[in-house]
């Protein structure tokens, strides 16, 4: 599998981004570093790895909310990223998107036993639900 050639009008805007990003979510919650962001070049299918151009870790919905306005507004693509468990591939980085990582949206909401649902948060295990 190749990943898509990243586009270079939006990897020149990097910084841009970055700042936009940091106005939105606490500036700690943006990470632009080469060492930090290795931790999101894959998720649980360590065969393909790519380092995302930019990570921000949004705290609330209405954090989230705009973040995805402002990369929609500016044809910036977006990767989702929950725990990092996934093992399809489901959150591979790309170098010209952000990637909003929602580790912090990790609470389970429900669990409905009878009718075998559970409503979590996107960054909930498999393993912290087999726990609850």
């Amino acid at each position: 599998m190749k990943l898509p050639a990243p586009d270079p009008s939006i990897l020149a805007r990097r910084t841009e981004i970055a700042e936009t990003l940091r106005a939105i979510v606490p500036p700690a919650n943006v990470i632009t570093d080469e060492a930090s962001l290795r931790a999101y070049d894959c998720d649980g299918l360590t065969a393909y790895r790519q380092l995302p151009m930019v990570v921000v870790l949004p705290e609330t919905v209405e954090q989230l909310s705009l973040i995805m306005r402002y990369c929609s507004d500016n044809k910036i693509k977006i990767v989702p990223r929950g725990a990092g468990t996934s093992l399809s591939g489901g959150a591979l980085p790309l170098a010209d998107g952000v990637m909003i990582a929602m580790g912090k949206f990790n609470k389970i909401r429900d669990i409905d036993f009878t009718n075998r649902c559970v409503v979590t948060g996107p960054a909930v295990t498999n393993q912290a639900i087999t726990e609850a």
